[in-house]
Parts: structure tokens; C-alpha cells; sequence
């Protein structure tokens, strides 16, 4: 299982959150992007809220597009109602942070945008790795446990 990743942003800023999008590919990481994820005729309330759910990390890229985004919004609400790991990549200067989570620290992709790989490697693609070697030691342990149980 992968660890999964759920990004939240406006639609007016999608330059920059595919390339974001793209430095999270990796064999341990699943990214949930509205516009790749989301099908036609899909629902997209239905499809947002169970990623949200299903989150490892909901990653914020906020900017002032995103300040006027109902989506955004309503993701961010359900992602904190369901305490999940925020952490904000803040895009644009100009843009303040909401009041309901101005104490989460946010990388400044305006200042720097190498710090959001750097980010990425040294968080994500650990955690992600973790996850994954996790999962491996307890298929081990179930698969031990089950041939101990048909042993005779």
C-alpha cells in the first residue's frame, strides 16, 4: 500500500502544482490530483472526501487563487476535521495563510522552490518508504503466523 498523498489547490495555479505533482512520483507514493484523479462523470464531493479520508498527507498549495477557491476551502475543513498531517507549500507572496491554520509551519515555495523537493525527499519519500517496509514486515509475521496455525 502506497503512502498517499492528497493535493489541494486551485485549478488557476496548475503550472505549478503538476510540476509540484511530479516530484512526488515515485513506486511509494500515490498522489490524489483532482484533475488526473477525478473521472468524468465522476462525483467530485464522493471523490475528493475519501481521498481526504484516505490521506497520508494532505498537502496544501496555497496562494491568493486559492484564498478564493470554495474547494480548497472545503478540502482544508474536512482534512482538519479528520486531523490529518497538514503541511502548507505556500506559492505566492502575497497570499496570508487561514486564520484555522496560521500556526502549521508552510514551505515558502515563493522564496525558494528547491525547498519543496528537498522537503519531499527527506519527508515524504521517507515516510513513504516506512509505510511500504511496514506493511512487508507484518505480511511476513501474518504469513509465519498462519503457517504456525496449519502446522500439525
Amino acid at each position: 500500500m502506497a503512502f498517499d498523498v492528497f493535493i489541494s489547490y486551485s485549478t488557476k495555479d496548475i503550472d505549478v502544482v503538476t510540476h509540484i505533482k511530479d516530484m512526488l512520483a515515485n513506486d511509494y507514493v500515490s498522489t490524489f490530483f483532482a484533475e488526473h484523479s477525478v473521472e468524468p462523470g465522476d462525483s467530485l464531493t464522493k471523490k475528493i472526501y475519501a481521498a481526504i479520508r484516505a490521506t497520508d498527507l494532505f498537502l496544501l498549495l496555497w496562494s491568493s487563487n486559492s484564498e478564493d477557491s470554495e474547494w480548497v476551502q472545503r478540502e482544508l475543513e474536512l482534512a482538519r476535521s479528520e486531523e490529518k498531517l497538514i503541511v502548507p507549500i505556500k506559492l505566492d507572496e502575497s497570499s496570508e495563510l487561514p486564520g484555522t491554520i496560521s500556526d502549521i509551519k508552510y514551505i515558502p515555495y515563493h522564496e525558494d522552490p528547491r525547498k519543496v523537493p528537498d522537503w519531499i525527499n527527506q519527508n515524504v519519500f521517507e515516510k513513504a518508504k516506512a509505510k511500504s517496509n511496514q506493511q512487508i514486515i507484518w505480511l511476513v509475521i501474518g504469513g509465519a503466523l498462519l503457517w504456525l496455525a496449519t502446522r500439525k
